[in-house]
């Protein structure tokens, strides 16, 4: 936007046409594609276009969506990627974001709580005591994310067992605390069943994201290489 200095055009690869196409269509879908392969822009395209379109609108700063990460590392690694492009944005940004993990000391948090970034970084141990603690700074955190458009939970692989069940639950609080009205779930997963055709391999992840976001999310909606 505006005379800042101009990147080459994305060019898109067919997954992350697909998955745009489900985005716009007010879907939630998972991504199950190689490393490397730019699952993180089939989601973040959907979501930037999404927050640009509701600021046109006016009213209130508040956080859009949150995607959560199953550590850190991964969430510092995503922050990194957003800031290169939104460097290629002259003045202020048009879409904020910020990480909120164990590494923010008091001043950050209470900074993000009093400014709410358009989306929000955590990962699922943080935003279960965001949910559960009643510090002031944690409460304003969440009530800034009433009518949440965008959840993602990044590497879905990653919960199972007694961890994918306490994920998935949390997923159900933070659905009925926030009472979005048209919440579109994401997830993004290295394939979860090396067997059978396909077909076959959707209808696994589909199963397990259905579990987990608490969503209808049909074989269709699982976007592969």
């Amino acid at each position: 936007t505006g005379s800042g200095k101009r990147g080459p055009p994305l060019t898109l690869y067919k997954h992350q046409e697909e998955a745009l196409a489900l985005a716009a269509q007010g879907q939630s879908y998972v991504v199950t594609t190689g490393t490397g392969s730019g699952k993180s822009l089939c989601f973040f395209i959907p979501i930037v276009n999404a927050v640009l379109a509701e600021k046109k609108k006016g009213g209130p700063a508040r956080t859009r969506a949150v995607v959560v990460y199953p550590m850190n590392a991964l969430a510092n690694s995503q922050l990194e990627e957003l800031k290169k492009y939104m460097g290629n944005v002259a003045g202020p940004e048009p879409v904020t974001f910020a990480r909120y993990t164990g590494i923010e000391d008091a001043d950050r948090r209470r900074a993000i709580a009093e400014n709410p970034p358009d989306i929000l970084l955590t990962n699922f141990m943080m935003l279960e005591l965001l949910m559960t603690r009643q510090d002031e700074v944690d409460r304003q955190v969440m009530a800034n994310c009433v009518g949440l458009r965008f959840l993602v939970l990044d590497e879905l692989h990653t919960y199972r067992g007694r961890q994918g069940a306490d994920v998935a639950l949390l997923v159900r609080r933070v659905r009925e605390r926030l009472a979005p009205d048209r919440l579109q779930c994401v997830g993004t997963s290295a394939t979860m069943s090396s067997e059978g055709s396909l077909l076959d391999k959707q209808a696994v992840v589909a199963s397990v994201a259905s579990k987990l976001f608490a969503a209808d999310i049909p074989p269709a909606n699982v976007v592969g290489e």
